[in-house]
């Protein structure tokens, strides 16, 4: 499935909702956040996720279609950075890291959610079971 597509956002949403750790990740975080993939070259256009929590588990998510429609959930937390970030944290990059180098933009309680870092392995074993095609990659290319 290919990176930030609707049928890869529900697999992702899907098997994070299955993970026995997730409602003890997801306590005591706000009850919404949104990620924003910025473009990047092979990745020229944005994506922006909006998912919102309840009973310990992600319970409704959806695309949004631009920064506006962002503005008007109001998410307690905005994740964002360039496609070419996300794709290095998928592949087991550090987040906490990248957010403490600013590479990774929080807005939001950036303690909160750095406090929950202890929680990355619900993350990393949900989009273990999602496949990914990351579309700068087709055809061979890196």
């Amino acid at each position: 499935m290919e990176f930030g597509s609707r049928p890869w956002l529900a697999a992702v949403v899907e098997r994070l909702n299955a993970q026995p750790g997730l409602a003890a990740a997801l306590e005591g975080l706000g009850p919404d956040l949104a990620v924003v993939v910025e473009p990047s070259p092979g990745f020229p256009r944005p994506v922006i996720a909006w998912g919102r929590q309840g009973g310990g588990r992600i319970a409704e998510w959806r695309l949004l279609h631009d920064e506006d429609e962002l503005l008007e959930v109001g998410p307690a937390y905005v994740v964002r950075a360039p496609y070419r970030l996300w794709k290095e944290l998928l592949r087991g990059g550090d987040p906490v890291q990248a957010a403490l180098s600013r590479r990774l933009k929080v807005e939001g309680d950036l303690e909160a959610l750095i406090r929950r870092a202890q929680h990355r392995a619900v993350a990393d074993a949900a989009l273990a079971g999602v496949p990914t095609e990351f579309p700068d990659e087709r055809g061979g290319a890196a």
